[in-house]
C-alpha cells in the first residue's frame, strides 16, 4: 500500500518522539483501547452519549468484481483505490471529532462525541458526501466505477458490548444502532437521513422533508470542529492482542498484508432481538448473554481453524462474520465452516440466529489509512452470503448448493424454492442445512482437468502399477494448504478405479479423539455408523472377525477398543503386559483390514499432521507390511509438526509440492473468477 504521508502525519500513530507505532492499535476503534487500557479487567459494558454515522459506500462490488480477472494487479490496484477512497473520507471525519468504529466491508460506521455531536457528525456527513463526488469517479486499469454513498445519522445513548472469549469483540447493538441502521436504509443514493433526535439539536434551515421515519439533511450546520483528542499516540507497549480476532492477528503478526482475490467460504451469523432484551432487562443484563454468544462462536470457528473476522451492526441484533480461507489459505474450507455453522446453531442461547453460508471469488486485503486499519473481504459472494442470512428463518442454516457440494460430506439438507434477492437478476438456490457429518468422503473433481506435475505422476503410475502386482506402496504427499495436495490424490484415485478404494480424513478438532480416523475408516468397512446402538456394533464386530479373520477372535477386545467400545478381556488380552497392547493392538486392525480387503487396495488418509498419537501406532503397523501386500496406502500432510510422517527410510515415496509460479497461479486464479476451462500450459496442483 502507498504511504499516504498526510494520513499518517495526521494520525498520531507514530509518536511525537519517534518511538515505534503499536502495531495492533490501527486496527481497534479508539474506544476499545480507552476500554482496555486500565489496570483492571474492562467492564463488558459501556453506555455513551453520542452520534452514530453509518456511511455505506456503493460500487467497491463491482469494481473488485471486474478486476478480479487482473490476478494480483487487480488485487493491488483495489487496495490502492480503497485506501485512498477511506483515507480521504475518515481524514473529514476525523477532523470533525469522530471516530472510526466498524469497517463492514465498504461502510463505514462512525461514533461522534463530546459537546456539539450532532452538529459535528452532520457537518462530517455531508463533508464526506462532498469528497466522494471528488474522489469517487474511479478509472483502474480501463474499468470505470462511479462511487456513491447513503448514510444514516442518529443521536442518542448507544450500547455498546466488549465480549468474548479467544479474543474481546466491541459489539454495537440496542435500539440506538438500530435506529442508525433504520436511516440508513431510508437514505438513497447520495442521500443523508437524520433521526428526528438528531434533527432536535439542528438549526431548521439545514434540514429538508420528512423521508420514512427520518429528516433529509439539506445541508452542513454551521460551526466548526477542534482537533480530535481520539488521534493521541497508543503506547507501543499497551497489550492488545487480546482484543483482535485470533486469525487476524496472526496474520497481522505474521506480516500477511498483501491483498488478493481467492476463493474463500464465508457465513454471517445474525443474531436478533436485542433491542426488547436491553429494553427488558438492562444492558447488564444483556452482556452475559452476549458473551456466551461471541465466546460460543469464537470457540467453534478455532476448533475448526475458521476465522472470526469481525462483527457489524444490524436492526435489532448484529452480525458476526466468519471466513475460511482468508486471512490464511485453508483446505476443506466448505465443510469445516458448515460443521461452525452447525455446531453454533445447535448452541444453548438466550438470542435467536439466523445464518448464510456461500463460498466463491473475493477480494481480500488488509485496508484503511495508517491510522485505522481492518481486514476485510468484499464482493458479489460475500454478500450473497448476507442475503442468505436475511433469508433464513430463526434457527435455520442456509447455504448455497456450492458449499454443500463442495463440502465432501454427508450433509443433511432441504433445497429450498429458488427465491430473489436484492442484487441479484434471477432466483437464487439455497439448501437448509440441518445435519453435517464430521468425516468427509472422497469427492471427484472429474469435470476439472488435470495438467502438470508429470514426474509426480508418472512415479506415481508405478507404485499403482506395483501394488497391482502385488508390491504395495507408502507413499506421502505433503505441502502446505492449497498447493494442490488433494487434486493429486484424485489423480491417484483415478489411476486405481480396479482397485478397492477407501479414504479417511484425520480432522483438527479429534487430534486428540484415540483413533478417530480408523473408527471412521471400520465404520466404513462393518458398514455401521456413529449413531448405531454399541451392541450392534459388537454383534456386527464379533460376527466379522469370525467370518473372515477367525485367528483375530482372541484379539477382539482390542479391535473393539478403536470402535470405542468397552469389551471384557479375553484371556490373551488379560495376559497382554501393557507395554504391548498397543502394538498388539495396532497389528490387529491391519490384519483385520487385510482380511475386509483381500485384494488390491488404495487406503487415502488425508491430513495425518492430525492424527491421534495411537492412530499413529496402526497407521505406522499397516506401513510395516504394506510392501508384501497389493496395497497402495496414501497420506497427505503439511510440512508442520505432529501426527503420522514418513521418509525415505520407510522405504516410502515422499512427495513435497511446491507452490504454484506466480504467473500460473495469477491465470488460475483469472480462470476461476471467470469459469474458464483451465488450459494445459498452466501447471496446476
Amino acid at each position: 500500500m502507498a504511504d499516504h504521508a498526510g494520513a499518517r502525519g495526521a494520525s498520531g500513530v507514530v509518536a511525537p518522539d519517534g518511538s515505534s507505532p503499536n502495531p495492533l492499535a490501527p486496527y481497534l476503534p479508539r474506544l476499545v483501547v480507552d476500554w482496555v487500557r486500565g489496570p483492571d479487567a474492562p467492564a463488558p459494558h459501556r453506555e455513551v452519549a453520542g452520534t452514530v454515522v453509518f456511511v455505506d459506500i456503493s460500487g467497491f462490488t463491482t469494481l473488485s468484481e471486474r478486476l478480479a480477472g487482473h490476478g494480483k494487479v487487480g488485487a493491488e490496484e483495489l487496495s490502492e483505490t480503497i485506501n485512498r477512497c477511506f483515507v480521504d473520507l475518515l481524514g473529514v471525519a476525523y477532523a470533525h471529532g469522530g471516530g472510526l468504529l466498524k469497517f463492514g466491508g465498504d461502510a463505514l460506521l462512525l461514533l461522534f462525541s463530546g459537546p456539539g455531536h450532532e452538529a459535528r457528525a452532520c457537518r462530517a456527513a455531508v463533508g464526506m458526501r462532498r469528497t466522494l463526488r471528488d474522489v469517487g469517479k474511479v478509472a483502474v486499469l480501463g474499468h470505470r466505477v462511479g462511487l456513491r454513498m447513503s448514510v444514516g445519522v442518529h443521536s442518542g445513548l448507544f450500547n455498546f458490548f466488549l465480549v468474548g472469549d479467544s479474543h474481546r469483540e466491541l459489539l454495537v447493538t440496542g435500539p440506538a444502532a438500530s435506529t442508525t441502521v433504520v436511516m440508513e436504509g431510508t437514505a438513497g443514493a447520495g442521500e443523508i437521513v437524520v433521526s428526528p433526535q438528531t434533527a432536535r439539536a439542528l438549526p431548521a434551515g439545514v434540514l429538508g422533508d420528512a423521508k420514512g421515519e427520518g429528516i433529509r439533511l439539506r445541508r452542513s450546520p454551521p460551526g466548526t470542529s477542534a482537533s480530535p483528542a481520539s488521534l493521541a499516540p497508543v503506547p507501543p507497549d499497551l497489550d492488545l492482542t487480546g482484543c483482535v480476532p485470533t486469525a487476524v492477528r496472526a496474520a497481522l503478526l505474521a506480516g500477511v498484508h498483501e491483498p488478493e482475490h481467492r476463493r474463500v467460504t464465508m457465513a454471517f451469523v445474525h443474531f436478533d432481538g436485542t433491542d426488547a432484551l436491553i429494553e427488558a432487562h438492562g444492558p447488564e443484563k444483556v452482556a452475559p448473554m452476549l458473551d456466551e454468544l461471541v465466546g460460543g462462536v469464537q470457540r467453534s470457528a478455532d476448533r475448526q481453524g475458521v476465522a472470526f473476522l469481525g462483527t457489524d451492526i444490524d436492526r435489532d441484533g448484529g452480525k458476526i462474520i466468519l471466513t475460511a480461507g482468508a486471512p490464511s489459505t485453508s483446505e476443506h474450507d466448505e465443510h469445516r465452516m458448515l460443521l461452525v455453522v452447525r455446531e453454533v446453531m445447535d448452541l444453548r442461547q438466550e438470542v435467536p440466529l439466523r445464518i448464510g453460508v456461500n463460498r466463491g471469488a473475493v477480494f481480500a486485503g488488509d485496508i484503511g489509512p495508517a491510522y485505522r486499519r481492518t481486514f476485510t473481504v468484499m464482493g458479489d459472494a460475500v454478500n450473497l452470503a448476507a442475503r442468505l442470512m436475511a433469508k433464513a428463518a430463526p434457527g435455520q442454516v442456509l447455504a448455497s448448493p456450492g458449499v454443500v457440494e463442495q463440502a465432501a460430506a454427508e450433509v443433511q439438507s432441504t433445497e429450498l424454492e429458488p427465491f430473489m434477492v436484492k442484487g441479484k437478476a434471477k432466483p437464487v438456490r439455497a439448501l437448509a442445512v440441518e445435519g453435517v457429518a464430521t468425516a468427509r468422503r472422497a469427492r471427484r473433481d472429474d469435470d476439472v482437468p488435470f495438467v502438470g506435475r508429470a514426474a509426480e505422476l508418472a512415479r506415481l503410475r508405478r507404485v499403482v502399477a506395483g501394488a497391482a502386482g502385488g508390491a504395495g506402496a507408502l507413499v506421502q504427499v505433503s505441502g502446505e494448504p492449497g498447493v494442490g495436495k488433494s487434486r493429486l490424490v484424485e489423480e491417484v484415485r483415478t489411476m486405481a478405479n480396479a482397485m478397492t478404494r477407501l479414504a479417511v480424513s484425520c480432522e483438527p478438532y479429534e487430534s486428540s479423539t484415540p483413533y478417530y480416523p480408523l473408527r471412521v475408516l471400520l465404520w466404513g468397512l462393518l458398514g455401521i455408523g456413529a449413531d448405531t446402538p454399541a451392541a450392534a456394533v459388537h454383534a456386527r464386530l464379533a460376527d466379522t472377525v469370525a467370518r473372515v479373520a477367525p485367528a483375530l477372535a482372541p484379539w477382539t477386545p482390542l479391535v473393539a477398543s478403536v470402535l470405542d467400545l468397552e469389551v471384557p478381556d479375553t484371556p490373551e488380552t488379560a495376559q497382554l503386559d501393557e507395554q504391548f497392547r498397543r502394538p498388539r493392538l495396532a497389528s490387529a486392525v491391519a490384519e483385520l483390514l487385510g482380511a475386509l480387503v483381500p485384494g488390491p487396495m488404495l487406503l487415502v488418509v488425508e491430513d495425518v499432521h492430525w492424527m491421534d498419537e495411537v492412530s499413529v501406532d496402526v497407521l505406522r503397523s499397516m506401513a510395516e507390511v504394506v510392501t508384501g501386500r497389493p496395497w497402495v496406502l496414501c497420506v497427505t500432510r503439511r510440512p508442520e509438526d505432529g501426527g503420522f510422517r514418513a521418509g525415505p527410510e520407510d522405504g516410502a515415496l515422499v512427495l513435497d509440492l511446491l507452490p504454484l509460479d506466480a504467473h500460473a497461479a495469477a491465470e488460475l486464479i483469472h480462470l476461476a473468477t471467470q469459469d474458464a476451462p483451465v488450459p494445459t500450459h498452466v501447471m496446476t496442483a
